[in-house]
This record gives structure tokens, C-alpha cells and sequence, in this order.
């Protein structure tokens, strides 16, 4: 590994380096204009994939369908995530993403836990101890928790997640009607950026980066023109989704001693984006997006997805001396 950056200049030509790098190979080839996003591609991620013409209506069954996709990346690398959102059953995949079906399994219920977001996610139980799921409040009960968690076939309280969402963000059954609430309640379109983030990782086991992910593709037009329909009611330029990459990739290029939290990197970062001009790379591209920046970065940085891409580099690695060698994951063997 090459000797840590000590000067600012140090700093802004590596990561104009990674934007180039993005801009040249991954920009408008795998993602951005003129794809088709994961989320949306059967051939990735099977029955999860949701319709472009709904999502871009921003239809409510479609955004709740989105909200539990992203939401199951977390703690394993995408293309484990990937590979078995394309391998599940229709029938489990129902279990998780249909809105109505939740909608009447949890009105129907006769467990007390779902009469409230608060009481869901403080009181129920629903645990996996092995292969078998049940819960000390109803033994044996069928519930929509223990069928969600089933359906994801990792840690028990994950099966919580659906229903904690529908209860905190879909409260009459279809539509998300906290969007609607944050657009009233501010003039600033980057702040109800922020502020759904915020009411949307209240969701058991979300936080804020899964709902940075979810915010940030439904408000920021330069990730995939035309499938972004909250904006420019919402502008999500501003978020920035830290990750396990792009937390190693910031941390390096840091002053050791920074602090490690979330709004730390975030801060470094938006900073940093304001030195870079994205006009510079494509026409009609907003001049400052954290987003996109952060965006390069996770595309340079994360191993796994480009060995999957196919990226030449992990095979032998190219022109490192006209790249940044500091972050790349090849270049640090």
C-alpha cells in the first residue's frame, strides 16, 4: 500500500482518479442512463424485481416491494444478497413484498404487538433457533413475522422488518404516508431528503444507511433517469450511503484520528464533492452530487462487485500509475 495522502492536492487527484475511473467504465455501461437497475431486472434479482413504469409512478405496493430489497443488504456482500433474491420462490417473495397481503394478515391478526409501530417492534418475540420459528406470545400461531422470517432465512427479529415498515411508513395500507408529511412540512427539498431518511430508518433493523439507499434512488434523477419520481420534490444529491467500502475508502484518505462515525465520513465527503465538477464528465449532470461521488467510490472500492463485473483488473491490474492504486482492492495485494 502506497504511504498515506498528507496533503489536500494528494487527496483531490485520487478521487478524481475513482470519478474518472466510474465516469469512463461504469457510468452509462452497468448503471446510470441507458440501464436498467438492479432492482428492476428479473434476470438479477428474479420475482423482487419491480416495475420500472410503476416505480416511476412512484405507485406505493411498488415502493414498499423496493423498500424490503434494499433493506436485505445488509451485513453480506451484494452478490450473496443478489444471488438469492434471484434463487427465492414467488411464494416467499410474496410473503415479503406484498403490501396487501401484509396489509391483511396484520389487520387480521389477532396478536396485540400490531396495533402499534412502537408495540411491533418493543414486543414481538418471533426468534429462529435453528430451523424452527415461533415466538413465547402466540406458540405455534402462524403470523406474517414468522413467514417473513422463513422467507429470509437468516436471524430471527430480520422477519420483523416488513411488518415494522408497513406500521411505521405505510400506515393506511397503501400509500407511503410519511412522504407526505415531510413535503408539507418543509420548503427545502434536500431536507425532506433528509428527514424521510431519518423517519425511515425508525424501521426495525434499517438504520440510516439502507434508508439512505432507499431515499436517495427514488430522489436523485443522475442514478437512473426517469425511475427517480420524488424529485425535485425531494433531492437526494446531498445523502451519502456509508458502507463498509466507501468507510475504509474515506478512513484512508482521512487524517488518522477522524472520527468514525456515519456523519463524520458523510461530512467529509460532501465536502470534498464540492471540489469536484460532474459537468466535467457528462452533460446534464448536476455540478455537485455527493451521491455520485460516493457512488464512484463504492464501484471502485468494493472487490466482489467488480470480480462479478468481470473487471480486467482483477486479473492483472492495469495503468496503475494513472489511477489510484491507494484505494483499489487489486492493487493492494
Amino acid at each position: 500500500m502506497a504511504g498515506a495522502p498528507k496533503r489536500p492536492a494528494e487527496v483531490g487527484l485520487i478521487l478524481t482518479r475513482v470519478a474518472n475511473w466510474y465516469f469512463a467504465r461504469i457510468y452509462g455501461h452497468s448503471e446510470g442512463p441507458g440501464t436498467l437497475p438492479a432492482y428492476c431486472d428479473s434476470d438479477r434479482v428474479g420475482s423482487f424485481a419491480v416495475s420500472p413504469s410503476l416505480l416511476g409512478a412512484s405507485e406505493g405496493s411498488s415502493l414498499f416491494k423496493l423498500f424490503v430489497s434494499m433493506s436485505m443488504f445488509q451485513a453480506l456482500r451484494d452478490v450473496v444478497i443478489l444471488r438469492q433474491q434471484k434463487t427465492m420462490p414467488l411464494a416467499s417473495v410474496r410473503v415479503l413484498t406484498d403490501l396487501a397481503f401484509l396489509w391483511q394478515a396484520v389487520d387480521s391478526h389477532p396478536c396485540p404487538v400490531f396495533a402499534s409501530a412502537k408495540d411491533f417492534d418493543s414486543q414481538c418475540d418471533v426468534l429462529k433457533v435453528g430451523k424452527k420459528v415461533d415466538c413465547r406470545r402466540l406458540p405455534g400461531e402462524t403470523c406474517p413475522v414468522k413467514e417473513a422470517t422463513f422467507a429470509f432465512n437468516r436471524m430471527g427479529d430480520m422477519g420483523k422488518l416488513p411488518t415494522s415498515a408497513l406500521l411505521h411508513c405505510w400506515s393506511d395500507g397503501c400509500k407511503l404516508t410519511i412522504l407526505e408529511a415531510i413535503i408539507d412540512n418543509n420548503t427545502s427539498p434536500s431536507r425532506r431528503a433528509e428527514d424521510l431518511v431519518v423517519s425511515i430508518a425508525k424501521v426495525y433493523r434499517v438504520g440510516e444507511k439502507l434508508a439512505t439507499m432507499f431515499v436517495g434512488a427514488l430522489s436523485t434523477p443522475a442514478l437512473y433517469p426517469g425511475l427517480a419520481p420524488w424529485y425535485p420534490q425531494v433531492d437526494g444529491n446531498e445523502l451519502v450511503v456509508i458502507d463498509t467500502n466507501v468507510a475504509q475508502a474515506v478512513d484512508l484518505l482521512r487524517p488518522h484520528g477522524e472520527a468514525r462515525t456515519y456523519q463524520a465520513r458523510a461530512t467529509w465527503l460532501r465536502a470534498w464533492a464540492r471540489e469536484i465538477d460532474l459537468r466535467d464528465y457528462r452533460a446534464g449532470l448536476p455540478r455537485y452530487s455527493p451521491r455520485l461521488l460516493q457512488q464512484a467510490l463504492y464501484s471502485f472500492c468494493s472487490k466482489s462487485n467488480r470480480i462479478a463485473a468481470g473487471d480486467p483488473c482483477a486479473a492483472e491490474p492495469g495503468a496503475c500509475h494513472a489511477c489510484a492504486p491507494y484505494l483499489c482492492p487489486f492493487a493492494q495485494r
